[in-house]
């Protein structure tokens, strides 16, 4: 009985692991899906001069201008579709340049409307298919758009369980359709080479790294200020050149590259990158430093009405490269400390003056003072928080940065 049972039993899990095998009960095959790999959101632009007899250009955006149940259109959206039959990946070293070859591997669809919700239901007029967006890779906001404000043009995205929260997120001061015309030399799809970029935050710190859709949405749903990568573009190539700075849903100004690395330090974002600074006994001799490990603490000081926020970090260099003949005296003592020092001065001095330029310039929290009051301090904050803001351009710094040099890359 023993032995027929566990017969029956093994065939049984055999025919089930067959049928489970076969395939699933929603499959569908990948040419046959909208799938949506960016979404870049502008403001509808007035026809450009010189094209009013044009048929071809009238007849395409006939097409983008939805009939509107209610008001004018606010915004343009457009999403990139790949052809995936046509995707190819350049090889490298390969030639670029040009919109053909992008265009013949991705689909982008502009529509003009007043929410991405209409809008994304009128694309089915215009697809034999859904879009599908749980491959959504970015999301490119032109600067226009960011300093009106983000939520209504983002609130059914920021809705939608169907979006990836790990989208990325952009700003830019050209029109973010044509960050989606990019023609990438060694990738198929601009928002797949887009997505990737700040994977590069090991190499350097000139860009915000922590730009997801669901970073976005936290900030905003706790009220706490944030920033963005800023990107722009030429016909085969994208650059992030900095941050933009929000407060609340509001884009009120940027931050170059230099700026951001010493923001990025503030909030204890560093994952790796290179500070220049001034040999202290020469300062015509340049030195690269490495950062290999940067760890940054930031504590409430409150004695009586008086509020100081206390920034403190410990930072482990490497010197990688100097302007002149390599030291003879690498190895000494003096030498080491000299460099440290100087690294010290250098980037205690860039964190103040990138604070006084964010307080007094953007007055935009995005350090997230407020939160180390709120967790640290939650007295002080009860009392300053209906003036909070007042109070943050005012508010003193004291900056204590301990750095150690590892290697100096020198073999005796």
């Amino acid at each position: 009985m023993k032995f027929l049972l566990s017969r029956y039993s093994k065939l049984f899990l055999s025919l089930l692991f067959i049928i489970i095998m076969i395939g699933c009960w929603d499959y569908k095959e990948i040419e046959n899906r909208g799938y949506v790999l960016g979404i870049a959101i502008d403001k509808p632009k007035p026809l450009p001069k010189g094209y009013e007899n044009d048929q071809s250009y009238q007849e395409e955006k006939k097409l983008e201008r939805m009939e509107l149940q209610q008001g004018e259109p606010r915004y343009a959206y457009t999403i990139q579709i790949p052809i995936l039959p046509k995707a190819q990946v350049k090889p490298i070293g390969g030639g670029g340049g040009g919109g053909g070859a992008e265009s013949s591997r991705s689909w982008d669809l502009t529509l003009l409307g007043n929410s991405f919700f209409e809008a994304n239901r009128e694309f089915s007029t215009r697809l034999n298919y859904a879009p599908f967006y749980e491959h959504l890779k970015v999301i490119i906001i032109n600067e226009k758009v960011a300093r009106e404000g983000i939520i209504p043009p983002l609130d059914m995205i920021l809705r939608d369980p169907e979006m990836r929260r790990r989208t990325k997120v952009f700003v830019t001061s050209e029109e973010a359709h044509k960050i989606l015309d990019v023609t990438p030399r060694i990738d198929d799809y601009a928002a797949m080479y887009l997505a990737d970029l700040p994977r590069n935050a090991t190499k350097t710190s000139r860009m915000p790294h922590i730009t997801d859709l669901g970073e976005v949405a936290e900030s905003l749903h706790g009220q706490v200020d944030f920033g963005l990568p800023i990107v722009i573009s030429t016909s085969d190539e994208i650059k992030i050149i900095g941050a933009a700075a929000f407060k609340g849903d509001k884009m009120v100004g940027r931050l170059s590259g230099i700026q951001t690395i010493y923001a990025k330090w503030i909030r204890d974002a560093i994952k790796g990158g290179v500070i220049v600074i001034k040999a202290r006994h020469n300062p015509n001799i340049l030195l690269t430093l490495e950062l290999k490990k940067v760890k940054t603490k930031l504590r409430p000081i409150v004695d009586g009405d008086n509020v100081k926020i206390l920034i403190k970090s410990k930072a482990v260099i490497n010197l990688a490269e100097e302007s002149e003949t390599r030291y003879k005296d690498a190895l000494k003592q003096d030498f080491i400390k000299n460099i440290e020092q100087g690294a010290k001065d250098e980037i205690e001095s860039n964190i103040k003056e990138t604070i006084k330029y964010v307080q007094q310039e953007l007055g935009a929290d995005i350090f997230h003072f407020k939160v180390i009051l709120q967790k640290f301090a939650p007295k002080t904050w009860e009392q300053v928080e209906d003036d909070w803001y007042e109070v943050f351009r005012n508010l003193d710094i004291v900056v204590d940065v301990d750095v150690e040099l590892e290697y100096i890359g020198t073999v005796k």
